[in-house]
């Protein structure tokens, strides 16, 4: 018996002790705030927060850059709140009311529809997201973009090998998203114009609007048919057909085995066809792709 504890003693001192691992806390004002003030070449302005429980509060937010040819970025009212796990950054919530997009005067480079959608358009944008260590995910929740004139967009997504910083998130791969976009029938038209007259030269108006309109429907019509379930590759061109002023809502859900990943990305949009059947069936391999259009409902 002697022996046996004797044994015990020896063993406990052999094996180093663990340290305790630490909770994840609620991560402060500054710490939350720290990401906005690294962004290069960009201050970040704001009085000083309010907290309300765990969220900190700011009311009036700036993003301000010296350079002409890059906007402002502005909110009247910033909320934001986290989660540290032994120091980083693991789980973030926001709610943004009254963000805008200020063009610079002097930014001559900046077509003059893209910069009257800017100076007219306000936006609320909230979401979350965390890092979920025992799957290796980030999964992003309920991220809104909902503009004041009805047009919103929604979306969920798992990034597989992902965290809570910029190089990480482009290092991921994107195993599950979905989406549920409502189309109000008036922000995509100019937006569709500039693609157009880029795709065709000289193009302009509702001619520069049809041929961004077809290169969207060559799109749907290469997409592998493997990874497209029921009718959704009609669906995607009953879409396609509507647009820019028909309204309505769209859901597409993807699911993905092997994951999208930016390199693949890289590789689809520098093949000699990246919109061709080839190109599209690399990047998709593995994937499989649900739509719903639902035409006709009021934003």
């Amino acid at each position: 018996m002697r022996l046996d504890l004797i044994a015990v003693f020896a063993l406990t001192l052999a094996v180093p002790t663990l340290p305790a691992v630490a909770d994840p806390v609620p991560a402060d004002c500054a710490g939350l705030v720290a990401p906005l003030q690294a962004i290069d070449g960009y201050a970040f302005q704001a009085p000083p927060a309010a907290n309300e429980g765990d969220w900190c509060v700011f009311d009036g937010a700036t993003l301000r850059t010296t350079a002409a040819d890059r906007p402002n970025f502005l909110a009247s009212r910033v909320r934001l709140q986290g989660t540290l796990d032994d120091g980083a950054l693991v789980a973030l919530a926001v709610d943004i009311a009254g963000f805008r997009v200020q063009p610079k005067a002097g930014d001559r480079g900046m077509d003059d529809r893209l910069r009257s959608l800017f100076r007219l358009q306000t936006a609320v944008v909230s979401g979350s997201a965390a890092v979920n260590g025992q799957v290796g995910q980030l999964e992003i929740r309920d991220l809104t973009l909902a503009l004041q004139d009805g047009a919103e967009l929604r979306l969920d997504a798992d990034l597989q090998g992902a965290g809570l910083d910029a190089v990480s998130i482009l290092a991921g791969s994107l195993t599950r998203l979905e989406l549920q976009w409502r189309n109000d029938g008036r922000v995509l038209r100019p937006l569709m114009e500039l693609a157009g007259e880029r795709i065709t030269p000289g193009a302009t108006g509702i001619d520069a609007v049809d041929a961004t309109r077809a290169v969207l429907g060559d799109l749907v019509a290469a997409l592998p048919a493997t990874i497209l379930a029921d009718e959704a590759d009609k669906e995607l061109l009953q879409l396609v057909a509507a647009l820019p002023q028909g309204r309505g809502r769209l859901t597409l859900a993807l699911q993905s085995s092997a994951g999208i990943s930016a390199a693949r990305v890289a590789v689809a949009a520098l093949s000699a066809a990246p919109i061709g059947p080839e190109s599209l069936g690399r990047l998709f391999a593995g994937s499989q792709v649900t739509v719903d259009w639902q035409p006709g409902l009021a934003p």
